[in-house]
């Protein structure tokens, strides 16, 4: 990680006359862009780190080259000594009482582009930091500013949303990427704005470092004694080019606005949005939902002629003091229908109702379709097969799924989701219904599995988790004789089986089944009918197998 320290070079040396015409800063970027450099040092253990363990020594650890070493320190774990790449053994020698956690490597780009779309809000174009050794965004806030009240005024908001948060963060502005991000992760201050124009002068007495060189050019700045960009920016670039190559004097010229970068935003631009501006600000949510009608017309009829159906609706509500409320609705099944969108959107305005808050009343209202897909308009069959009879229409059912949702919350309603699996309770799962896909393709795709077992061999009614039962067999290997289910004893008249299910073979199955099933549908005095197993073959893979209830047959 660079070091968020300043560094201050001494002088360059008087032996080095500077090239005048190197050292003049030549802005090749756009009259006017200014780009904002976030670099967050300690990213991964803050976005894990418990809010109550902030001030307490904290790492995150990873395997690496046969042994666990940190990947991640937060600033009382470096206060301690604690460092990256640190062997855990050396570190808990050091400071016995640090909280540990494993690193999970999707945390941190996940939680990235979270806070990308979120650095939304300041403006449209957010990119990624690409290297490797940074966690950080670039900002285009070009026209932007003045929106809220100036460059000073639009980085003390963001650094101060941030601290709320305990997120620690070096902000940096200047015309080009290369400055901006050399003066966040080198400055003297965690805020630093360049004067536009001056961006080369700014970087002048940062280390070579802060250009994002590789690892050879810094040791070579290093043993030439070159410990400024000063000193480095005074030699002619054929002789830079001679010695360091063309990438780092690419660099140097990205730093100083010789040369021009680009950069992709992580988050593209919406195709289908809708924008309204209002001349007055507005505080009843019934005349935003009037609007949002109006706006959904609109959206729909760009879906429709695209061939595209929203999958995701984005409301976005902008207040006159520049604060940003995002409601987000879900869909089953992607829809271009107009007055569909308007009344899932009216019922999530009604959901927020009580705690909506206008201020001094939203001026601006974006609704976006953030995710979609292709839809297509199914031909109706010229004869009602058994098909029409077998399940409703799929547009329908969505319909409904996404209304419920709406009222209820998208985690309440699920629907059952078809795994491949063998074991009985791990082959039927649940997921919320906008998480899995809607469509009479995939549900008999889901059932058409190999081996699936016959309807008639399974209950109708499984319980949630087998209990243990009290079994008297003839035989180990055999049918049981009698069993106790529940403090109540069931004489067995008649049993079919066994039917034998394996356990799993791969390890993260075999944790949680890994003994052999013998089921059996058993049938007492009474004609009640059951469906329960036998855990483990006698004599070979246990001395006395257990038994369990796992379902009942009306």
């Amino acid at each position: 990680m660079p070091q968020s320290t300043p560094h201050l070079p001494p002088q360059a040396p008087a032996s080095l006359a500077p090239d005048a015409a190197s050292n003049a800063a030549l802005d090749n970027a756009p009259a006017g862009r200014r780009i904002v450099a976030i670099w967050f040092p300690y990213w991964l253990s803050e976005i894990v780190m418990p809010a109550e363990k902030r001030d307490a020594p904290f790492v995150l650890a990873e395997h690496q080259r046969g042994t666990q070493r940190l990947a991640a320190v937060n600033i009382a774990a470096e206060a301690c000594g604690l460092h990256l790449d640190m062997a855990l053994a050396d570190a808990r020698a050091l400071v016995p009482d640090m909280h540990i956690e494993m690193l999970d490597p999707a945390r941190g780009p996940a939680a990235l582009d979270k806070c990308a779309r979120w650095l939304r809000r300041y403006t449209p174009w957010v990119g990624a930091d690409t290297h490797p050794a940074s966690h950080g965004l670039l900002l285009d806030i070009s026209g932007c500013a003045h929106l809220f009240g100036g460059e000073r005024r639009m980085l003390d908001d963001m650094q101060a949303r941030f601290n709320r948060r305990g997120i620690t963060c070096c902000i940096a502005v200047a015309d080009t990427i290369g400055s901006a991000w050399a003066l966040a992760h080198y400055g003297p201050d965690s805020l630093i704005i360049a004067p536009s124009g001056h961006g080369a002068d700014a970087v002048m007495d940062l280390p070579p470092d802060a250009l994002r060189l590789p690892e050879d050019a810094r040791d070579l700045c290093r043993r030439l004694g070159l410990d400024s960009i000063a000193a480095l920016a005074a030699f002619p670039r054929a002789s830079l080019t001679r010695r360091f190559g063309p990438y780092p004097v690419m660099r140097l010229e990205q730093a100083l606005g010789q040369a021009g970068e680009k950069s992709n935003p992580c988050v593209p631009a919406p195709e289908f949005i809708v924008r309204k501006n209002l001349a007055q600000g507005v505080t009843q949510l019934d005349v935003i939902a009037s609007l949002t009608q109006t706006m959904c017309a609109t959206l729909a009829a760009k879906l429709f002629a695209a061939g595209q159906g929203a999958a995701r609706l984005d409301l976005i509500l902008t207040r006159a003091d520049n604060e940003m409320q995002a409601l987000s609705v879900r869909l089953a099944v992607p829809s271009a229908e107009a007055g569909h969108l308007a009344r899932l959107l009216a019922t999530r305005l009604e959901r927020v109702s009580r705690g909506f808050d206008a201020g001094c009343g939203v001026e601006t209202l974006c609704l976006v379709a953030s995710a979609t897909a292709e839809v297509s308009t199914p031909q109706a069959p010229l004869t009602l097969g058994h098909r029409a009879f077998k399940t409703p229409p799929v547009a329908a059912l969505a319909g409904l799924f996404d209304r419920l949702a709406g009222r209820l919350g998208p985690q309440i309603v699920v629907r059952p989701v078809v795994h491949a699996s063998h074991i009985p309770e791990h082959a039927v799962g649940y997921r919320p219904v906008h998480a899995a896909p809607l469509s009479s393709e995939a549900d008999d795709a889901g059932l058409s599995v190999g081996g699936a077992p016959s309807p008639q061999t399974r209950p109708l009614f499984m319980l949630c988790a087998p209990e243990p039962i009290e079994v008297i067999a003839e035989i180990p290997e055999g049918a049981p004789y009698r069993f106790r289910w529940r403090r109540v004893l069931h004489e067995v008249t008649r049993a079919q089986g066994p039917e034998r299910i394996s356990p799993e073979w791969w390890p993260s199955a075999r944790q949680h089944n890994s003994l052999t099933r013998d089921y059996f549908r058993v049938e007492d005095r009474n004609g009640c009918r059951f469906w329960i197993y036998r855990d483990g073959l006698y004599g070979r893979e246990t001395g006395w197998p257990r038994w369990f209830m796992h379902g009942v047959f009306p």
